[in-house]
């Protein structure tokens, strides 16, 4: 049973609570000052099933920030190579200074279930590496470099459905070898996006899993699951203080 990824009601946002885009952007907007100013690094796993929309949802998370105090790594998953260094190298060379915000577009865990899925790791190396993920969380977390996880759900229907979409547009030149693994695989990615999820949900790190069916809905939940993160790390009200800042009692750099 792929537990993790459940729809439990902690992991949804009330429908009740959510804004519109462009007031979500502003008080992201207000996060980022905020924890530039507590100096905080902050770190944004985007993870999920191809397809998913996390290119998407990326363009709308960062338009608005304030360029200089963010960046994006987004490696090739299926031809990431250690080059000799440890499994998390490639990684650990763009970690944000405090202050930043940091956005992973293709992960470490990407990585870790398509070699999985390849059978190009054993059971063994597959242990190993995932601890040295959980161990540099937890560090990170401990030094004022919060990680927040997040993994976009797509079932099989809807990722068979936007792959041949792909196909028909002639942009399936777009897809990657990791893209198109999962398209042929989908039960066996399932499997192993359980396991890791279900190892890799700790105090300081948790998963929160969004269905993504619907595009401008998981946008929408990504936001306010975000913003809910950061609020509370920083102790931080951004819709009031937005509030503040359009009734003229503050004026934004």
């Amino acid at each position: 049973m792929f537990v993790i990824l459940d729809r439990h009601p902690s992991n949804q946002i009330p429908r009740s609570s959510i804004e519109g885009i462009e007031t979500l952007q502003e008080r992201f907007f207000l996060l980022q000052r905020e924890s530039a100013h507590q100096k905080i690094a902050h770190i944004f796993i985007l993870e999920g099933f191809s397809s998913s929309g996390k290119g998407s949802i990326l363009q709308s998370l960062t338009i608005r920030l304030d360029p200089r105090k963010f960046k994006v790594y987004s490696p090739y998953v299926d031809q990431s190579e250690d080059r000799g260094y440890p499994f998390l190298w490639n990684f650990w060379k763009v970690l944000p200074r405090y202050g930043e915000f940091l956005f992973y577009l293709n992960t470490y865990y990407s990585r870790l279930a398509y070699l999985r899925s390849q059978k190009k790791i054993d059971l063994n190396e597959y242990d190993h590496r995932l601890l040295s993920i959980l161990n540099t969380e937890r560090i990170l977390s401990k030094d004022k470099i919060i990680v927040h996880k997040f993994f976009l759900h797509l079932s099989k229907k809807e990722q068979k459905k936007r792959l041949e979409e792909s196909k028909k547009k002639k942009k399936d030149w777009e897809l990657s070898a990791y893209d198109k693994d999962q398209g042929e695989h989908y039960k066996r990615y399932f499997e192993i996006y359980d396991s890791i999820l279900s190892s890799s949900r700790t105090v300081d790190s948790p998963w929160i899993v969004i269905t993504s069916d619907k595009k401008e809905d998981t946008k929408l939940l990504v936001f306010e699951a975000i913003l809910d993160r950061l609020e509370k790390t920083l102790n931080y009200d951004s819709k009031t203080n937005l509030q503040k800042i359009n009734h003229g009692m503050e004026l934004i750099p």
